[in-house]
């Protein structure tokens, strides 16, 4: 990981900390985090960053192994 100086307002960094803060993050994660959900928002407009955030956590649990595939026939 690289370190960058960036120039951000102080509102910018008020709301960033109260989210860090509320999602129990760091600073540094809670804006990479923010940032690479508002970059998938900007490439996906069609979807709400809640959408993105459910999509990117059933990635995760996907990748760990803890979902099954589906079969309607088991119902």
């Amino acid at each position: 990981m690289r370190r960058k100086t960036v120039n951000l307002d102080e509102s910018i960094l008020k709301e960033l900390k109260i989210y860090a803060n509320k999602e129990s993050r760091d600073f540094s994660s809670a804006l990479r985090h923010v940032l690479r959900i508002g970059l998938l928002a900007l490439k996906n407009p069609e979807l709400t960053t809640k959408e993105i955030e459910d999509i990117l956590e059933a990635k995760a649990e996907l990748e760990e192994g803890m979902v099954e595939e589906f079969n309607i026939e088991d119902l």
